[in-house]
Formats: structure tokens, sequence, C-alpha cells
């Protein structure tokens, strides 16, 4: 995925106009990237738009306009998006709000690497947790995960987390699904990912 550039951002009064056709569009982006798995565990896949989009909604909340403070969003964002090959995703635990916090933290460090995807071509590939300097490094409900799929996609997701069985499942992706995360790793069409996609489904 493209890293954001100093030409994808602008300062609060700018973003005031930008506001209502991002309410437009956003929603589209984001429904086929929002992933359920089971009831306990949601991932929200991003791209480079998605990621934009926050950055704006972050500069006109904070009223930022310096040259400054417009390029610290895009050093502080960017490690959110992808690199070429891979999927980033947040991932929120849901209904966790009243855990105590040795909990939270016990979870995250076990289920993080029982998360896996499995690709077009059948291939299993295991979440990571990167450091980022703005998600991973404190505990609460959700984490930020890559994913290195190479130049394939995914068709399913799940968790082999084996202490707790409401965070086990496997899920299959909808082609809705399936088509805009390839479209995220620029993936092109041909017949034989067809194939995979209708099996999938």
């Amino acid at each position: 995925m493209r890293k954001l550039e100093r030409f994808d951002v602008m300062d609060y009064v700018q973003c005031e106009v930008k506001r209502a056709e991002l309410k437009r569009t956003l929603p589209k982006l984001k429904r086929p990237r929002r992933i359920f798995l089971g009831n306990k565990l949601l991932f929200l896949f991003e791209n480079t738009e998605i990621i934009r989009a926050h950055v704006l909604e972050n500069i006109g909340q904070e009223k930022l306009f310096s040259e400054r403070d417009l390029l610290r969003q895009i050093e502080v964002f960017n490690p959110l998006i992808a690199e070429q090959g891979e999927l980033r995703c947040t991932m929120i635990i849901l209904n966790d709000i009243e855990w105590e916090r040795a909990k939270r933290i016990r979870l995250w460090k076990e289920l993080v690497p029982h998360i896996y995807l499995i690709l077009n071509q059948g291939r299993k590939i295991f979440a990571e947790a990167p450091w980022i300097p703005v998600a991973n490094q404190h505990p609460c409900s959700m984490r930020v995960l890559k994913f290195d799929c190479g130049n394939q996609f995914p068709i399913k997701i799940g968790s082999n987390y084996s202490a707790d069985p409401e965070y086990q499942g496997e899920e299959k992706l909808s082609t809705a699904q399936q088509k805009a995360l390839r479209e995220d790793l620029h993936i092109t069409s041909s017949e034989e990912d067809t194939r995979y996609v209708r099996k999938a489904v």
C-alpha cells in the first residue's frame, strides 16, 4: 500500500470542507474490511484511504494548522499502513470492559500469535503484532496486527487459541471481503484466483 505523503493532509480549516465527502465515502470502504470472528473478536482492516481519513479527522479535532503538526501526523500514522505484500488490521476484543488489567494483558500476549489467515492457495499465515508508536504499547481492548500475504489474498480468518473456546474458530470471508483485501494487496484478477473465491463463498 502507498504511504501517506504531504499532499494527503491539509490543515483543519480545509478539513472541514473535506468532512462531508469523507462521511459519504468511508462507510463503503470500511464495510467489507470489518470482519467478525465469532462473538468475541472483530478485525478492522485498513488501507491508505482509511488511515488518511483518520488523520484528517484528528487534524480537525485537534485544530492543527502548522506545517510541523501536519508532518507529525504523517509520521505517527504511516506505520499503521501495511507494507507491500502485507495486510494490517486492528483486532478488537469485544465486551471486555469490566476485565481487570492483568487478565487483559495476559490474553493479548497469548492470543495474538494464534490468529491466522488462510490464503487463496491454501497457505496458513499467522499474525504478528509489530511495534507501532501509536498502538500495541499499552494494555487495552485492541491491537494492530500484520499478516505477510506475499502475492496471495485471504479467503478465511481464524484462531486456534485453545485456552478459551470463545476465542477459537474459523470464518470464510465473503466475496466482498475477499475483493476488498485483494484490492489492498494490489492483486489483479485471474481465472485461477476467481476459482478460489468461488470455492470460499
